[in-house]
């Protein structure tokens, strides 16, 4: 870890779920009204007012006693039409990274969250092979910028989660249910993480690129059947597995009777400096006689750690066992996101104590861990969801002009990092 040398100790947002002021495929998505095919309807409404609010908001991050700061560029706002580039948003970006570094606050900053520009899915869908090249050219604009003053970056956040909620249940933009184009789309993103992990290493050669992926726990629902046993670990080795052994492999592989039989070389050649690590819960999965999903996932309070407002099972010890899955990858972690959703904050500090207090142990077993950040570092907009989730440690009145106030789960964290010797 030779980027200055200290344990990243954050918190993390992306563009969309704060800023506001954006048209994009999936405020599109919403004015459409495809949200309302599960029976919700979440609206955007600004998120957090970030846009208007940064400078503000970075008061109260310096507050937190933070080194570091995850976010991300909102891609629409940047190429709003595709053969024009936005100077005076990115300038703005620019004016934020620069606010960063003047406070000794180390900026990593994530080219892709979920979010497109509206025409991108008509001219370029992600199953294209034009996909790579349209968003190499809008990555490479904001490296041209900004490469002198960041040394770490995410390409993609969650790159098989939204392949799945595009592609797999069709409940993202472009809204297909196809497993083929699917793994195609991924695929894709990966090949566009290699030309961009070349590019940022010509501009930087201290810079440290990686990708956050969301990791989640399989546990069968009863352990007695073996069908539940077996649908587990497959779908263990589907989601948490089959990226990181591509680019060991140079090959996305993976077969899912049924339902996904893919084998495609990638000449990825393992160029991944960190993992981030997404994590969030553990699921329990139930066989069901259903050809097209065989299995049913399950939130469970089997931990006793309670769930989050969502459901979600809050189950700490679950992050040590990715400490280990991802161990025999032999690349380093960072923890670019682990927080929950309540409106309590004894619950939030409990949350952050007992993950806390995982880290600590992986760090005594001297796994390579980088950094921990929570989410969020301010109540958003989750995807899905709306503005009910409240992940953050400074929350946000939206019916009074998007007010900020700082909640008892910051002031642990500010607490814990300054007594921290890490």
């Amino acid at each position: 870890m030779d980027t200055k040398n200290k344990f990243l100790w954050g918190v993390a947002t992306s563009a969309f779920q704060v800023e506001g002021h954006i048209d994009n495929d999936m405020t599109e998505w919403e004015r459409l009204g495809n949200f309302k095919q599960s029976g919700d309807n979440p609206l955007y409404e600004d998120a957090a007012n970030h846009w208007l609010h940064w400078k503000k908001d970075f008061e109260i991050l310096h507050m937190l006693k933070v080194n570091a700061y995850r976010f991300s560029i909102e891609w629409s706002r940047v190429q709003p039409e595709p053969a024009v580039f936005d100077e005076s948003a990115l300038a703005t970006y620019e004016k934020m990274v620069d606010h960063l570094l003047a406070n000794e606050v180390t900026p990593i900053l994530t080219l892709h969250h979920f979010t497109h520009p509206k025409w991108f899915h008509d001219l370029s869908p992600w199953h294209t092979e034009k996909s790579i090249e349209i968003f190499y050219k809008y990555a490479l604009r904001v490296i041209n910028k900004l490469s002198d003053r960041i040394d770490w970056f995410i390409t993609f956040n969650e790159p098989l989660t939204w392949c799945l909620a595009a592609y797999g249940d069709a409940k993202f933009p472009p809204g297909m249910m196809d497993l083929n184009k699917m793994m195609i789309s991924l695929s894709h993103m990966l090949q566009a993480h290699r030309l961009i992990y070349d590019e940022i290493k010509k501009q930087n050669t201290r810079a440290k690129v990686g990708i956050a992926k969301n990791f989640i726990i399989f546990e069968p629902l009863h352990k007695w059947n073996l069908l539940d046993v077996a649908l587990s670990s497959l779908i263990h080795a589907f989601y948490n597995l089959m990226v990181p052994k591509t680019f060991k492999s140079n090959r996305l592989k993976f077969h899912f009777p049924f339902l996904i039989k893919f084998n495609k070389y990638i000449p990825i050649d393992n160029k991944i400096d960190f993992w981030g690590v997404n994590y969030y819960y553990r699921m329990h999965v139930h066989f069901k006689f259903n050809v097209t999903r065989p299995f049913n996932l399950l939130f469970l309070n089997k931990s006793k750690e309670g769930v989050s407002d969502l459901g979600w099972e809050n189950y700490s010890r679950g992050l040590f066992m990715i400490f280990k899955w991802l161990y025999k990858f032999r690349k380093p972690l960072i923890i670019t996101e682990n927080g929950t959703a309540t409106v309590d904050e004894k619950k939030r500090i409990s949350y952050l104590k007992a993950h806390l207090s995982i880290l600590e142990k992986g760090l005594v077993k001297k796994y390579p861990i980088w950094g921990y950040f929570y989410w969020s570092f301010l109540d958003n907009y989750e995807w899905l969801e709306g503005k009910t989730a409240r992940f953050g440690l400074v929350g946000i009145d939206y019916e009074n002009e998007y007010s900020r106030h700082i909640k008892e789960g910051a002031n642990f964290y500010a607490e814990y990092l300054k007594g921290n010797k890490i």
